[in-house]
């Protein structure tokens, strides 16, 4: 009966170094009460689902987990994901497969859809009454002539329903195109678990699931115009009138250690709705060791949001040697 124990034990030591865990089943195994005396079932190491990204290349050395009996945290999101930018390999998992509401995520999106029609971010714009959408802070006034970049940066910084809307305009395409562009571009680009339905994240209907939210962070990481956007935590537009408006960032992290040397937030987003709950995705690298991506989804509150990221990523670095 020992050496059953034992060799049980070892077996689910040996999987879980060459396979990712998903947080999901460690919640459950943690809170599920074991009979006194039984041993551990070899199927709870079985059972643990594998990576859905491909397999990387026997070239690319990536991650080594030097902590093996190190299962992850606890999140009060609803999915979550790690994934080693370099090899794609996942080194954290929580209901990768569940499909939700992502909410102004979908600014990622716009964006990079906006600026592959080559803008010219110097020129000049207003923001126009039928660029208004409900919901957030329209940091902006209709009417006030100000650079596309403005409306760029505070899209993607203080997350403006209304300037999105109108880089939708400013692209030239008609609604129905870009939103068909924005899906388009999904689909290159491998996110085939996701739906855009509008271009600010308003709808509820625009869902993804985390693995692919990582993809658009990596594809968007590549832009250095969104990059720089993203690393903002304040930015101050000054329209023609002279009239001055300021732009605070809605990822908090921004100002915290987990932006300070040797961690540094290469792109990020965040993303709220009622139906998805609190949503964030981030590029992160390491002056010590490699890039990852982390993506929560439908969090309970804003702070668990950051909280979240903030243990995945010192869990991840802490867990895994480069």
């Amino acid at each position: 009966m020992m050496m059953k124990f034992f060799a049980q034990i070892i077996l689910s030591t040996v999987l879980l170094q060459m396979f990712p865990v998903d947080a999901a089943d460690v919640q459950r195994l943690a809170t599920s009460s074991l009979k006194f005396g039984s041993s551990p079932s070899s199927y709870n190491a079985f059972s643990l689902p594998v990576s859905h990204l491909p397999i990387a290349q026997a070239a690319q050395p990536g991650p080594v987990k030097i902590k093996p009996i190190s299962l992850g945290v606890v999140t009060s999101a609803v999915s979550a994901i790690v994934i080693d930018r370099k090899t794609k390999r996942i080194l954290f998992q929580k209901n990768i497969d569940a499909s939700r509401s992502i909410g102004s995520i979908t600014k990622l999106m716009t964006a990079y859809v906006f600026l592959e029609t080559n803008p010219d971010l110097n020129a000049l714009a207003k923001l126009e009454s039928k660029d208004f959408r409900a919901g957030g802070v329209q940091h902006i006034a209709f009417g006030e002539t100000v650079t596309v970049k403005d409306l760029l940066y505070a899209s993607l910084i203080s997350s403006d329903n209304s300037a999105t809307a109108s880089l939708m305009r400013l692209s030239g395409m008609s609604e129905v195109d870009f939103i068909a562009k924005m899906n388009e571009t999904a689909e290159h680009i491998g996110m085939y678990h996701t739906l855009f339905v509008d271009s600010t994240g308003l709808s509820p209907k625009n869902e993804s699931v985390v693995e692919d939210i990582a993809k658009l962070l990596d594809i968007t990481s590549q832009n250095s115009i969104i990059t720089e956007a993203t690393s903002n935590a304040t930015y101050s537009v000054t329209s023609e009138s002279g009239k001055t408006y300021s732009l605070s960032s809605t990822d908090e992290l921004l100002d915290s250690f987990i932006n300070q040397n040797p961690y540094h937030v290469v792109v990020a987003k965040t993303g709220f709705l009622p139906e998805a709950g609190y949503c964030l995705g981030l590029l992160f690298s390491n002056a010590n060791s490699g890039d990852i991506m982390v993506v929560v989804l439908g969090a309970e509150t804003n702070n668990d949001r950051f909280q979240d990221v903030k243990s995945l990523v010192v869990w991840t670095y802490e867990t895994f040697k480069w």
